[in-house]
């Protein structure tokens, strides 16, 4: 049996008379024990956060394919209409983003993302069934509001239960969901392309059919997701006792934290948090212009509608495995800005193949090179700063509050790739190229910066005799914090 073993108790950390009497009671963690307790919660959350971010992708990215299979024409769009829809999702999307990532804790997770999902299906199922470009903007916003939760909530619950080495490969798994949901988005357009059953168009049976299986499945995240991982349904007593271990010795992870405003404006307080912001603004960007408007943009290539629905599939699944790989190769390392900047300078290369050419095959080779920061920008940017904030309140609150921040370029995508300058879109991709530069140049200071701080308390630690540790139960701004670079 092999076990690895645990640091002494930390007494004057508060714990509750069951935790004490097991943490004193047991001085080894039985690894095979660990590992199993976490592949559990893995399949569980993992599963679960999977599943709602795959379909929260697929409700609100048919958008991007409704446009391309009639929509506009049937609910006689004009001007810059098809981009104000775009962008009126994100006028509740930020603004629910902070509050309910800090009310999850108290609402608990389940029940509040159960509710959010069977939310934003229902509004997608409406979807299919509006008249005119009024109808559209009011459902739109509401979609936002049910949605704001999901992405926050997801990070802040990664962030209480995962170790810093274990963020980035989390991560990757429900954010591949989202380019899952592109692929198939793709590929259940081009088939319900043919449907026009019951006097409503194709593009109406596109948001009946997913906002559907949305809220059928809704009440499985309920029933199965945990809301303490400690105490999850699916482990037995040893695994049990092996999270609560893991719990106690990791103090960082703060699922106990109690709530206080102090600590939630302690985030506002701290530079990192508006340094997170310009990255995640700079990144968003490109996320909100390739999941929205890539079916648009194949078609301006000179591909039917259909063809260009099925062209997205190959983009997305590469953008999947690419962001697998640099989730690996992060977590190996502890290391996020280089694979952050290194993601960032393909999203660089695509942008300047889409200005610099009209050849058709080099235009959808471009397409690559943006599928591998597309999702593995913005991913890694979170996970740099779950590991970063100490404390559950302060990192969930700098979760809530950067994605906010970085979703309002969604408020912008759908102002710059505007109708008018379709189907090539060179207004919209030179602004994001851009902010991509941007993105570079901040996360490099940043990492810089980064890495004179924690230079600095490591010889300040060296002076006093005292050492870097997870167990205490610590600020980020304390001495015996080092920061991931």
């Amino acid at each position: 049996m092999s076990e690895l073993k645990m640091p002494a108790i930390d007494e004057k950390q508060p714990a509750s008379s069951l935790d004490m009497a097991h943490a004193q009671s047991m001085e080894t963690i039985d690894t095979a024990v660990q590992k199993s307790a976490i592949f559990k919660i893995d399949v569980a959350v993992l599963g679960c956060f999977g599943l709602m971010y795959f379909l929260a992708n697929l409700d609100r990215n048919n958008l991007g394919q409704a446009e391309v299979m009639g929509l506009p024409e049937d609910l006689g769009l004009v001007g810059n209409q098809f981009g104000n829809a775009v962008t009126v999702f994100y006028a509740t999307y930020v603004a629910f983003e902070t509050p309910l990532t800090i009310a999850m804790k108290h609402v608990g997770a389940k029940n509040l993302l159960a509710m959010c999902m069977f939310g934003w299906g229902a509004v997608c199922l409406g979807t299919g069934f509006v008249k005119n470009i009024n109808q559209l903007y009011a459902l739109r916003v509401v979609l936002g509001m049910f949605e704001a939760g999901l992405i926050p909530c997801i990070n802040a619950y990664i962030g209480m239960v995962y170790l810093k080495s274990e963020l980035t490969m989390r991560s990757a798994v429900y954010y591949c969901f989202s380019a899952i949901a592109g692929a198939f988005g793709g590929l259940l357009a081009a088939a319900v392309s043919h449907v026009h059953a019951g006097g409503l168009a194709s593009w109406s049976w596109l948001f009946i059919i997913e906002g559907i299986i949305t809220m059928s499945l809704a009440p499985l995240i309920f029933f199965i997701f945990p809301s303490d991982p400690r105490a999850a349904w699916f482990l037995n007593e040893a695994e049990r006792n092996v999270m609560r271990l893991r719990y106690e010795h990791n103090r960082h992870l703060a699922i106990e934290d109690t709530f206080s405003w102090s600590k939630v404006l302690s985030t506002f307080a701290d530079v990192k948090t508006y340094i997170h912001c310009v990255i995640e603004f700079s990144v968003d960007i490109s996320l909100f212009s390739m999941s929205t408007f890539m079916p648009s943009i194949i078609k301006g290539m000179g591909y039917t509608s259909v063809h260009a629905q099925l062209l997205t599939v190959p983009v997305y699944v590469w953008s999947a495995i690419a962001f697998f790989i640099i989730a690996f190769l992060s977590d190996r390392h502890g290391m996020r800005s280089p694979y952050l900047v290194g993601a960032s300078f393909a999203v660089l290369i695509g942008n300047i193949m889409m200005i610099a050419t009209d050849n058709i095959a080099a235009r959808y080779v471009a397409l690559f090179f943006l599928a591998v920061g597309m999702y593995s920008t913005s991913g890694l940017d979170i996970t740099w700063l779950n590991g970063n904030f100490a404390g559950h309140y302060k990192r969930s609150t700098a979760v809530g509050f950067v994605l906010s921040v970085g979703n309002t370029s969604g408020v912008l995508t759908g102002q710059i790739f505007t109708s008018q300058s379709a189907p090539r879109y060179l207004k919209g991709i030179k602004i994001t190229l851009g902010f991509t530069a941007v993105a570079i140049v901040v996360s490099t200071l940043y990492a810089c910066g980064l890495y004179y701080v924690n230079k600095k308390r490591d010889e300040r630690a060296a002076a006093s005799g005292e050492s870097y540790s997870d167990n205490k139960d610590i600020s980020d701004l304390d001495d015996t914090f080092r920061y991931t670079l």
